[in-house]
């Protein structure tokens, strides 16, 4: 090494002690954002953010005093200058732990923890709806950091309420996927306007901060087992999978954000697919890349010249002021610095050095780095003109100590003083490229020795529940509910986890409860009644969803445990022996995606990812198996009966009476349904050993009679009167809008609802129940909502351009597929779909989607390149090109390509028209082009908007058509400016007459020829692109005659 090491750990020991220390308060350990107070601000309160970034360099420098013995004797001081901060934070954030509590809940930011603190006091300094606090970053950078430290060897966390608070910050964090924040630069939106987003900054950072805490001892690698952290792998994998969908851009107003480099790599390392890696950072160097570092985002107005100070908020019409002259931030390239040290890219990280080393400013004989440099005012237009070619200015807030810092820690691991093994002790940046092979062990229970006998006949290995004994057997409810004492505080005031979905992940582990040990059944076998754990073609491709989860997202060294129950209900159905052959070749290794390892209940505790749970509970509580009780079937007539009664007037006495005089299953079905509008469920039916038998029981009867015969209409009419709301409601609904979609619910436009956040499972069923007045229409709009969430979960690329769910829209494609187009005039898609297996809906709605996709990306390819789709060979010749067009009308798609073509195309007309006039269907090219950026998710979902009331779905499909062939004009002439509107319904209808003409010029025979837009409708689309490209080009030519003449 060509230096002294004690001398270069002398010199930036004090550097550091001068320029970040000196700062700290010495009480609270806190470090105010910046000494300076101008008319951005005042930065002398202590941001967590702030304080987290700022002790990294003092932190790093510890740690390489440790690494060189110590000269100086200095490394306990750095170390305890860390840990004093870090206490400081958590005692700051512990006096709000009745925030933490409430949005826990409510995910309300009025009541997220702050995001900044008094330096002095550590007390707060602004009221909840006076800031934008709700930075889930920020919470989740203090948890990782902490959590790196610990693991270091640094003691942190001190009492069982410290412990306590850690945990319910996970929870805090746990749903960040799905929870919009105001993100790193505190406003949210990126006009300012205090608009939270789903940020993928923030969501990155929590899933880094929830698998670094997981299963870590915050009392060192000695404390007590009560001191390991639970996190939930499902939390985890849920928000790598959102982060990957949002990925490269930030989120909905931003298609990219500087704050990205913090998550590809130092410090959070939370993305794991290389190739997305490459492109994210590819994506912030393009666009976001300067000579002085990067914007913080595209159309950024802080801190320029021209910026309005008297105000926080943007005008829309005002962000393409700041095109080109946005501020840069040298602070990201301190992220690219340290990022390329990681990658062993030195001479990337000598260029970014060296960059960084040249922007300083030096300042009492110390080099610093600015915040930001800016655009002088007189030098604005030419940096317009010419981007990139002025010289910027240094702002006043000098240093940005968070700047400062990273750059120092970089230097540090640079010259060799630490490695980034001493930076990421719980390797995390490893964890990124390590592709593991998942074991799992299967563990196939039955209820009982009848089941069992018909396991072990069809070749399973299998156990009893009662065979297991002293392991039980619990669901995933039950653990729900034992959760809910993890974390509890009496003196902080804090509950336990809040009563949401576990799935795959979190209970694939083994678990001892007060020394109780236990095994999780899948949480697919809860413990209500859903009908769709019945049909056993259903259950099993629920195995392979699961299988397949847990082995894309299983972290754990150990092995996951897959345990199921086969009750009663599922082997007596019919096509249980196909389900019971799928599990024996599971169990016999045929399936090479899978790794499962058959295993008693006992082996499978052994090997698995143990979890302990110690908390106070009633004397003599014991943890028992608690599984949905099937009655016996009622009797019933299998005869048929063609005698029709009207229900609706008969008295309750009478409908109970006819109950009891053996009906069919349908008469009995439309008792109980008379039965249970009435309120009558609790009515007494009859008695059987002195116990009374009221409808509710003989609902639960028939519904188990009508699930052994297979009636599905039956089974989902009885289940009407069972649906509550449930934790998978909500899962389902955030799975679909977590990815920027937006989930429809409903047919009549009056009643249709549109969810754009993820939502509790209570206002769920709630929009599901205020969409229809059918209770069989609920039930299959449920069943449409699990499906549709299901296949978003496993396979996202079947939605790819699709920005709205519309569920009954799914429906009626499906009932398409059933009954066929031909005869789908006076479908009644409810009663069809309810008619339908589970697993029937489940693989046709997956089919329709598949078949969508793959015809969608056929025809607009060949129409782009002009291709004779009717020449192709196979079997586009058949296509029925209006069904085509309704069935594409349902399921609207805006690929990213054809949004960037349109967006490139707005420069040359005013408005584009999509539907009437008098109607929100106009697009104002000039507002669009000066407010949104073409990448960005607001203009996609701006279309959508525009064109979400056109109808008929065929219709619709046209005149997107006619949208493309505006787009393949622009393109054609890049100067072919439309002086007026471009209207496309009346683009539609003169290319429908222009066809017209032309027939009756090439078929003179043919009198009194005629056409309708539905005619229209059924050629293919070659035909209809050339008739709409001509419109589009003689509405080009008139208008600029018109011009002309005026």
């Amino acid at each position: 090494m060509p230096f002294d090491i004690p001398t270069e750990l002398d010199s930036l020991y004090q550097h550091i002690d001068k320029v970040i220390l000196s700062r700290q308060h010495p009480v609270t350990g806190l470090f105010p954002a910046s000494t300076s107070i101008n008319n951005h601000g005042d930065y002398t309160d202590a941001w967590v953010r702030d304080n987290v970034y700022s002790i990294q360099a003092v932190w790093a420098l510890s740690l390489a005093y440790k690494r060189a013995s110590n000269p100086d004797n200095r490394a306990h001081e750095l170390e305890y200058a860390c840990i004093k901060m870090m206490r400081g934070l958590l005692f700051a954030m512990m006096r709000q732990s009745h925030k933490v509590e409430t949005f826990k809940d409510s995910l309300d930011p009025i009541d997220a923890l702050h995001a900044k603190y008094d330096t002095k006091t550590g007390l707060e300094v602004v009221a909840d709806d006076a800031w934008g606090h709700l930075q889930i970053d920020a919470t989740s950078l203090y948890l990782l950091t902490l959590a790196q430290m610990i693991k270091s060897g640094s003691s942190l966390i001190y009492s069982r309420d410290e412990f306590n608070f850690i945990q319910n910050l996970i929870y805090y964090i746990s749903r960040t996927y799905r929870t919009p924040d105001f993100g790193i630069w505190e406003r949210g939106n990126k006009v300012n306007n205090g608009k939270a987003e789903i940020n993928a900054s923030s969501v990155g950072m929590a899933k880094a901060a929830m698998e670094a805490l997981d299963g870590l001892n915050l009392f060192g690698e000695h404390g007590p087992e009560w001191a390991v952290v639970h996190s939930f792998a499902d939390a985890v994998a849920r928000a790598g999978s959102v982060l990957e969908s949002l990925l490269p851009k930030e989120s909905r107003s931003k298609e990219v954000d500087g704050a990205l480099l913090s998550i590809i790599s130092y410090p959070a390392f939370a993305v794991n697919d290389e190739k997305l890696k490459r492109r994210t950072r590819q994506e912030v160097l393009d666009k976001l890349g300067g000579n002085y570092g990067c914007k913080r985002f595209l159309l950024d107005g802080h801190q320029t010249v021209i910026e309005d100070h008297s105000r926080i908020y943007y005008e829309y019409d005002e962000l393409i002021n700041f095109e080109h002259i946005e501020s840069e931030w040298p602070l990201f390239f301190t992220y690219l610095y340290i990022d390329r040290l990681f990658a062993r890219d030195w001479e990337s990280a000598n260029y970014y050095r060296y960059r960084l080393e040249s922007l300083m400013v030096e300042k009492d004989g110390e080099r610093l780095l600015p915040e930001l440099y800016y655009v002088p005012e007189e030098l604005i237009l030419a940096e317009k003109a010419a981007p990139g070619s002025q010289p910027r200015e240094a702002n006043d807030n000098l240093p940005l100590v968070w700047a400062q810092s990273l750059y120092l820690v970089g230097r540090m691991l640079d010259d060799e003083l630490i490695t980034t093994e001493d930076l990421d002790p719980l390797g995390l940046h490893k964890k990124q490229h390590i592709q593991r092979n998942v074991n799992i062990s299967m563990v196939l229970l039955a209820k009982n020795n009848k089941i069992k006998q018909q396991l072990l006949d069809a070749g399973c290995l299998c156990q009893t529940v009662d065979e297991i004994a002293p392991i039980q057997i619990i669901t995933s409810e039950q653990l729900i509910e034992l959760y809910r004492n993890v974390g509890a505080s009496k003196p902080l005031g804090l509950s336990g986890r809040p009563s949401r979905a576990l799935n795959s992940l979190a209970i694939a582990q083994p678990f001892v409860v007060n020394e109780q040990r236990c095994l999780c059944l899948s949480w697919f076998q809860n413990e209500d009644r859903d009908y769709r754990k019945t049909d056993p073609a259903l259950f099993e491709q629920h195995i392979r969803n699961e299988l397949s989860v847990i082995s894309d997202s299983w972290y754990y060294p150990a092995n996951a445990v897959f345990a199921i129950l086969i009750d009663e209900a599922l082997a007596e159905m019919t096509g249980a022996s196909g389900l019971f052959d799928f599990i024996r070749r599971l169990q016999k290794r045929e399936f090479s995606e899978f790794r499962v390892l058959p295993q008693s209940a006992k082996n499978a505790f052994k090997s698995g990812s143990r979890r302990l749970m110690n908390f106070d509970m009633p004397a003599g509580h014991k943890l028992g198996t608690q599984l949905p009780v099937y009655e016996a079937p009622w009797p019933i007539s299998g005869a048929v009966d063609r005698t029709t009664y009207d229900y609706q007037h008969w008295s309750i006495s009478q409908l109970i009476q006819h109950l009891q005089e053996l009906p069919t299953l349908e008469d009995a079905t439309e008792i109980l349904l008379q039965l249970g509008r009435r309120q009558a469920l609790h009515e007494q039916v009859t008695e059987l050993h002195d116990a009374p038998i009221t409808v509710r029981n003989v609902l639960d009867s028939v519904y188990t009679n009508a699930l052994i015969h297979r009636n599905w209409y039956c089974v989902r009419q009885l289940y009407s009167m069972m649906l509550k709301p449930t934790t998978d409601m909500a899962t389902h609904a955030a799975e679909i809008t977590v990815r920027q979609r937006v989930l429809i619910i409903g047919q009549r436009t009056a009643q249709q609802l549109s969810i754009t956040t993820p939502l509790h499972q209570n206002e769920v069923f709630k929009a599901i129940a205020q969409s229809s007045d059918s209770l069989l229409a609920q039930v299959v709009y449920h069943e449409l909502l699990a499906i549709t969430g299901t296949l978003m979960k496993i396979h996202p690329e079947y939605f790819a351009g699709v920005r709205t769910i519309r569920l009954h829209n799914l429906g009626l494609l499906c009932a398409h597929k059933f009954i066929g187009d031909d005869q789908c005039d006076n479908i009644d898609v409810i009663k069809t779909l309810a008619s339908r297996s589970p697993m029937e809906l489940y693989e046709t709605l997956r089919r329709v989607l598949i078949e969508k996709h793959k015809e969608f990306t056929h025809v607009v390819a060949s129409v782009r390149y002009h291709q004779r789709v009717d020449s192709q060979a196979g079997r586009t010749k058949d296509i029925d090109w209006f069904e085509w067009r309704t069935g594409q009308g349902l399921i609207t798609k805006l690929p990213e390509a054809m949004l960037l073509q349109l967006w490139d195309s707005l420069a040359q007309t005013n408005r584009i028209v999509f539907g009437d006039p008098q109607s929100n269907t106009i697009l104002d090219s000039k507002r669009t082009l000066s407010s949104m950026t073409p990448g960005e998710d607001t203009f996609a979902h701006l279309i959508e908007t525009l064109t979400s009331d056109i109808a008929p779905s065929w219709y619709k499909c046209l005149i997107f058509e006619g949208l493309y062939a505006f787009i393949q004009f622009c393109q054609k002439h890049p100067n072919g400016e439309f002086i007026d509107e471009v209207n496309l319904p009346v683009l539609v209808s003169k290319a429908a007459m222009d066809h017209v003409k032309q027939y009756k010029t090439d078929h003179p025979e043919v009198d009194n020829y005629d056409m309708a837009l539905d005619e229209f409708a059924q050629l293919t689309p070659n035909k209809v692109n050339h008739y709409l490209s001509w419109a589009v080009t003689k509405l080009h030519s008139q208008q600029r005659h018109t011009h002309k003449k005026t």
